[in-house]
């Protein structure tokens, strides 16, 4: 096959990881399949993280968008799956890989799960009652193959059977030999030299409990001066973020992975791609699980916890999340834990899903 075409969908989210999951992905193909042709088809409102890593996408508006911008549900639904139809159809893709909703947000792929090209699933854990529902497990039966981006084992992963698998491990935008030197990240994002630096994030930023979260963590960080604070909000965040102050820096910069050996430690919600990739970095983190439908961030949290590759704040106490600010100011705890955290997240798994993948190519 000279020039294979593969079409990524991805739908939106609070946070940006379908979209982080399926470039990272991406990047792997065009590495070792230069002349594959890449098309993605998206509702993320993040759409310009596929155009700052160099591929094309095609983009119709997230549910989020459509109830801002009032359109009716049954409007909505047309548009999406027309679009969603006539990419298919034009691109005619020898591959099509989906991430975490196996029919689409509005179930718009159903009818193209019918068609000719090999299915390829990216089956993050999801919560057992969303994962064991029938609709997606029939959904599922359409796919020539799962890609399950945990180790094997570590999860429940339903399959129907006769759908092939590969535990590929947790898959990553950028692996630590990308990241740049903690100087070299410093300097590019523009931080101080010589001050403890936190990095704090709450995802991709379409949440609307950020607001409270933020305010918790900068109040306590507040009682422990000379802590400089590196505040990323997300490219979904719509709010006013914190006032400026000196111990507050805002920092902008994709992927912010690449920089994460200028901080610290950091404070981050529970979210499964942000914590698999301090973890592989070896970032000491305070977690903080958000309540999600599909995704339980509070047994994610609670597991790395109890494995001492990171804390967990519960979020019922904030003078609590000032202790947890003071235990990471200690250098030998945050040697500890990070001792811990690469070995949990040891290795990047977008190799292997884009090899499993490139294997329908031919």
């Amino acid at each position: 096959m000279r020039y294979p075409r593969i079409l990524f969908y991805a739908v939106n989210g609070l946070g940006v990881g379908h979209v982080t999951r399926l470039l990272a992905i991406a990047r792997q193909v065009r590495t070792s399949r230069p002349s594959t042709e890449i098309l993605f088809l998206t509702s993320s409102e993040a759409d310009d993280m596929i155009y700052r890593e160099g591929f094309a996408a095609f983009k119709v508006p997230s549910k989020t968008l459509r109830q801002e911008g009032r359109l009716r549900s049954g409007t909505y639904a047309q548009v999406v799956e027309l679009a969603a139809w006539n990419i298919v159809a034009g691109f005619r893709p020898h591959v099509m890989v989906v991430d975490t909703f196996p029919a689409g947000a509005i179930q718009e792929l159903l009818p193209i799960l019918r068609w000719e090209a090999r299915k390829v699933f990216v089956f993050r854990a999801q919560k057992a009652e969303k994962a064991a529902d029938p609709f997606f497990q029939k959904s599922l039966a359409f796919y020539d193959l799962a890609v399950i981006p945990h180790p094997e084992g570590e999860e429940a992963i339903p399959l129907p059977d006769g759908l092939k698998s590969v535990w590929t491990g947790p898959i990553l935008i950028r692996s630590r030999e990308e990241m740049l030197s903690p100087e070299a990240a410093r300097q590019r994002l523009g931080l101080p030299e010589g001050k403890t630096t936190a990095y704090i994030s709450f995802g991709g930023g379409g949440d609307r409990e950020i607001e409270e979260a933020l305010g918790y963590v900068l109040k306590a960080a507040s009682e422990l001066p000379g802590l400089h604070l590196a505040v990323a909000l997300g490219p979904l965040y719509r709010g006013l973020g914190p006032s400026s102050a000196d111990m507050t820096r805002i920092v902008n910069y994709y992927p912010i992975s690449e920089c994460f050996p200028a901080f610290d430690f950091a404070v981050s919600a529970a979210g499964y791609n942000t914590t698999m990739e301090l973890l592989h970095a070896g970032i000491p983190t305070i977690f903080i699980p958000f309540d999600r439908a599909y995704d339980d961030q509070a047994a994610r949290a609670r597991r790395i916890a109890e494995g001492g590759a990171g804390l967990r704040w519960k979020g019922s106490a904030p003078e609590t999340l000032t202790d947890l600010l003071g235990q990471m100011l200690d250098p030998r705890l945050r040697a500890k834990i990070k001792g811990q955290a690469v070995k949990m997240v040891s290795q990047n798994g977008a190799k292997r899903a884009a090899e499993a993948i490139v294997e329908f190519l031919g």
